[in-house]
């Protein structure tokens, strides 16, 4: 009896050693340690920042840190952002790297970055100037100043790995 209960516990912690190393190799796999480059056409802003269009390199802020804090930098060595992030998750993994904005007219936002083959991206909170473009449309529409479709667009490009 003894020797089942010995050998039952040592089959649950290699069962939860297993487990353990899937769940570490899944989420390293799910970060932006490598890092994405994308051509984005328009301005936009990401934590109360102002970038130019141009061509952009996305990924962690310290590459010995986790994905909480992220650098946007222009590749040429330009403009920089290194906003706060929380992961967020879908069901379908994105096929490619994947840039998602908020757009309120001929204004962008930063709004997720998805990398390519994951179910596990970040995003950005809305920054200030953000909140006060959503609160100024939501008085409007309540007032009946603007169309009531006038609201946020999504407007997503795709990158490819640095």
């Amino acid at each position: 009896m003894k020797i089942k209960l010995v050998s039952g516990l040592t089959k649950i912690s290699l069962l939860s050693a297993i487990v353990f190393i899937t769940a570490v190799a899944s989420a390293q796999g799910q970060s932006l340690a490598n890092k994405i480059r994308a051509n984005i056409p328009f301005d936009f802003s990401v934590a109360d920042k102002k970038l130019s269009s141009g061509k952009y390199s996305i990924g962690r802020a310290r590459q010995d840190s986790d994905d909480t804090v992220l650098s946007i930098s222009e590749v040429d060595g330009g403009l920089r952002a290194i906003p706060m992030s929380h992961a967020v998750q879908t069901l379908q993994a994105k096929d490619k790297a994947t840039l998602v904005f908020h757009r309120y007219g001929d204004q962008y936002f930063l709004f997720q970055v998805w990398p390519a083959g994951e179910t596990t991206g970040r995003q950005f909170s809305k920054s200030r100037s953000e909140r006060d473009i959503q609160r100024n449309l939501q008085g409007n529409l309540s007032t009946g100043k603007i169309n009531e479709h006038v609201a946020v667009e999504t407007v997503t490009i795709v990158g490819g790995l640095q």
